[in-house]
């Protein structure tokens, strides 16, 4: 064997080595792009099931705030009755107001209880 068939023989296996090691390469980055591939479509379908949650979530918390708004102006107003002073008034409009002091109470006791449950 002389020695440029040596050379053409190193050259050859080199060759196949290489192309070997490209191949199994190739499969596994080939392996973690649909592992990352499944992973995002996971994630996508999360999200998909999660955007009407998160919106309904942010519409309850629009019309808490409108009703927490419109309470605290009832109270305001009620507040002024009361420094007004008048007695009989105070009667009449505790009367009128007691169903905004429930929704109050209705909305805090949630609140306490969620609390109450974390401890």
């Amino acid at each position: 064997m002389s020695a440029t068939s040596i050379v053409l023989l190193v050259g050859v296996c080199s060759f196949w080595v290489a192309a070997g090691m490209m191949a199994a390469l190739f499969g596994r980055t080939r392996k973690a792009l649909e592992s990352v591939e499944k992973t995002l479509e996971r994630v996508r379908s999360d999200l998909s099931q999660l955007t009407p949650v998160l919106s309904d979530t942010f519409m309850e918390m629009e019309k808490t705030g409108r009703e927490v708004g419109q309470t605290a102006a009832e109270v305001k107003v009620l507040a002024r009755r009361v420094n007004a002073g008048s007695g009989a008034s105070i009667v009449s409009s505790t009367v009128n107001y007691l169903p905004a002091a429930l929704t109050v109470l209705k909305i805090i006791k949630p609140l306490f209880e969620k609390k109450k449950s974390r401890k």
